[in-house]
């Protein structure tokens, strides 16, 4: 339901002033203001995003409110098949569990608090919010201790197996928190403290064989002048960050496919006449030139600034002529 997220390493220093502190792989600003102080503001292009305390709170919880709806939906998974021919006491016992676990789950999504500056934070808790408060009537109903007084087994069995699907039936929002670790931001926030502890709770109540493993550490990607904003590409020169495995990017007339899969990336240009140029960059400082065709003079390079697993870094300087 959320993903495992990057390890990242780094050196303690010092920054204009405010000492930087690296602790569990998010990087903290020792005196930067919080809700408390007015302020939750980062700029959104810089290419090493840092937690101020309101930016870790939002992301430990609601790794914590994912973890606990996860582990409600496959409780409710394993136990889906086991009401028919038990006691009325194991679907009474489920339903009363259950729905008191979205109550509680419902809370926790309501706790967390919003973070105006970046909207997707906001529209991912709502959207959570909402799909679980679209059951949670049903789930109560269905649960209530008066209404399950002088239930057969079969009807009381026959409630639980409804909710099991109605718990089920939770959406996951879209985009989800595992599409957002495409943008830095989100990445950084699925490796805060309580959201390794929570992913580290759940591999050690599956059993996993490798309950307390660290991610890899993956190195950073370089600065990017225009961070992920690719528009910045379109009057010809431009440095970077595509996040998603394809992306198209403009260069005044002339557009670039560009897909990455963690080895290399991949860019390709098609001219309207038919053919195509394709290169493909696979470490730091190598390039491929793009040019028109037909009679059109001047050519666009694309040169990897750098690369990790997440992303890559692409300076594109162009003298093509306008159009």
């Amino acid at each position: 339901m959320f993903g495992g997220g990057v390890g990242r390493r780094r050196e303690m220093g010092l920054v204009a002033g405010g000492l930087v502190v690296a602790v569990g792989g998010v990087l903290f600003m020792a005196g930067a203001e919080t809700d408390d102080g007015e302020s939750d503001d980062f700029s959104a292009d810089t290419s090493e995003p840092f937690f101020n305390p309101s930016q870790r709170d939002w992301g430990e919880g609601m790794c914590e409110s994912m973890a606990s709806l996860k582990a409600l939906q496959t409780d409710s998974a394993k136990k889906a098949d086991t009401f028919a021919g038990s006691p009325a006491s194991v679907a009474s016992t489920y339903l009363t569990s259950a729905s008191s676990a979205l109550e509680d789950i419902s809370r926790k999504f309501a706790a967390v608090d919003s973070l105006t500056r970046i909207p997707d934070t906001e529209r991912l808790r709502a959207s959570y919010l909402r799909e679980i408060d679209r059951v949670r009537p049903e789930v109560s109903r269905l649960s209530d201790a008066d209404g399950l007084a002088g239930l057969s087994t079969r009807e009381k069995t026959g409630r639980a197996e409804r909710v099991t699907s109605l718990v089920a039936g939770i959406k996951e929002p879209n985009p989800s928190w595992d599409q957002l670790l495409d943008d830095q931001w989100f990445e950084v926030a699925a490796n805060s403290p309580g959201c390794v502890a929570a992913r580290q709770a759940e591999r050690a109540k599956s059993g996993s064989s490798q309950p307390s493993e660290p991610p890899e550490p993956v190195p950073p990607l370089p600065p990017a002048a225009d961070g992920a904003s690719l528009g910045a590409c379109l009057d010809g020169a431009c440095e970077v960050r595509v996040m998603k495995p394809e992306a198209d990017i403009k260069v005044g007339g002339l557009t670039l496919e560009v897909t990455r899969d963690g080895s290399k990336v991949t860019v390709l240009h098609s001219y309207p006449s038919g053919g195509a140029v394709r290169v493909n960059l696979s470490e730091e400082g190598a390039r491929g030139t793009f040019g028109r065709g037909g009679d059109a003079t001047g050519t666009v390079t694309v040169e990897l600034k750098g690369m990790n697993r997440n992303g890559a870094v692409l300076r594109i300087n162009s003298s093509l002529p306008p159009g």
